[in-house]
């Protein structure tokens, strides 16, 4: 499934038409557009953190280009479907690569496929973001073109249990689906357990979706630990897990990460088994939409959905939009200071530009100025869930790691 902007993109002519008399003269030499091309799960496991982000992006794309592009030319946005299988979107990758026009950035969609087309960047290099965490991205070393749009799974996993050492915990549990996505950051969690004085009484797996979770509960409960932490989950299994628990009369707090942290699954669930999610907590890098007050850059986006849709915009952007959204920001970023340096628009010189970001403000993104961190955003903040009133609301500071 190929999502072309050629056809929907608004105000492209008027972009393309800006006078370049006084811009460098690196932009005058190069395309007349910047082509971003990604993979996204439109279908699989992960299909509607898929497609409801990708709506968003593309609303995203159509704001920028109205508001005169990127360093005066439009961006042209192409997705494949990946069905959030790594081989799927490593095939996506060297077709966007093997086109005329190539990109000029690439969004992937998951760990998987980040670790996967490492050894191809080498090969053909490209600024690369993408909706992964993955920990072994934040090294400049090794992957030397990739970069994540906030903190690495490692570094979730250090707020997370730095709140359980804070909220009177003495004993975690680590539940996580069997995937890349899933297995990342628990080796460093046990580490940073045990360094806080932690004791780690078990550890699960299970299936990304689709698990029967009861025998996982059964485990839980026979450990009875204070926390568990749960990875690797998006729109399922987290939940039905916490209900299971709570069925059992388990009183453990649970807490996830940046994909478990979603109000619409949480709002949900509430409205169909009652307020067996309330004082559920996790880790979220950016604001929910709903502090938009607190974000000039999410009060341009709602001003941009409300004319386009009317009364058929929510008022609200998921979290699974905000992330990938933020992650062409960097992009966009570095493309505009590689422009102002007069430098040529490459892999090369976009991944230095976007390195030496510092003290960036992000329009309301994040809590804190933003500073890229090897090739990372290493900040977030501890929200709550609340049944009654529907919100994840703050529980921390913005942490720093």
């Amino acid at each position: 499934m190929k999502v072309d902007r050629r056809t929907v993109l608004k105000g492209t002519a008027a972009v393309a038409a800006t006078s370049i008399m006084g811009m460098p003269a690196i932009v005058q030499a190069q395309s007349k557009k910047w082509v971003f091309a990604g993979s996204s799960p439109l279908t699989g496991p992960f299909a509607q953190a898929g497609t409801t982000a990708l709506k968003d992006l593309l609303d995203w794309v159509e704001m920028t280009n109205d508001s005169g592009g990127i360093a005066g030319r439009p961006v042209e946005l192409i997705h494949e479907d990946s069905g959030y299988v790594p081989t799927n979107s490593l095939a996506n990758f060297k077709k966007a690569m093997s086109a005329d026009e190539k990109p000029i950035f690439y969004s992937g969609d998951s760990t998987g496929f980040m670790k996967l087309v490492a050894p191809e960047l080498n090969r053909t290099p490209v600024l690369c973001g993408g909706t992964s965490f993955a920990s072994d991205l934040a090294n400049p070393a090794t992957n030397p073109f990739q970069y994540i749009a906030g903190p690495t799974y490692q570094a979730m996993f250090d707020i997370l249990l730095k709140h359980v050492k804070d909220n009177g915990g003495s004993t975690v549990a680590f539940v996580y689906s069997d995937t890349e996505f899933g297995r990342d950051p628990i080796e460093h969690g046990r580490k940073a357990a045990a360094a806080l004085g932690l004791k780690v009484v078990h550890e699960e797996i299970t299936k990304a979706a689709g698990a029967e979770v009861q025998t996982h509960v059964a485990q839980l409960r026979r450990a009875n630990p204070d926390f568990v932490i749960m990875h690797g989950y998006v729109t399922g299994v987290w939940p039905e897990i916490i209900g299971t628990a709570r069925a059992f009369k388990m009183e453990t707090k649970f807490l996830g990460t940046f994909w478990g942290m979603e109000k619409v699954i949480a709002d949900a669930v509430t409205a169909k088994a009652g307020p067996i999610l309330d004082g559920y907590a996790g880790v979220l890098p950016y604001r929910y939409f709903y502090e938009a007050k607190d974000s000039p850059s999410y009060s341009k986006f709602f001003a941009f959905k409300k004319q386009k849709y009317g009364d058929k915009f929510p008022g609200y952007v998921v979290t699974w939009s905000l992330q990938p959204m933020f992650s062409h920001e960097l992009a966009k970023n570095a493309i505009e200071a590689t422009v102002n340096a007069d430098k040529e628009v490459n892999a090369k010189n976009l991944i230095a530009a976007l390195g030496a970001i510092k003290n960036w403000d992000s329009g309301g993104y994040m809590g804190q100025p933003v500073t890229v961190v090897n090739h990372s955003v290493p900040q977030g903040r501890v929200y709550s869930y609340s049944a009654e009133t529907k919100l994840f609301l703050p529980v921390s500071d913005w942490i720093v790691t």
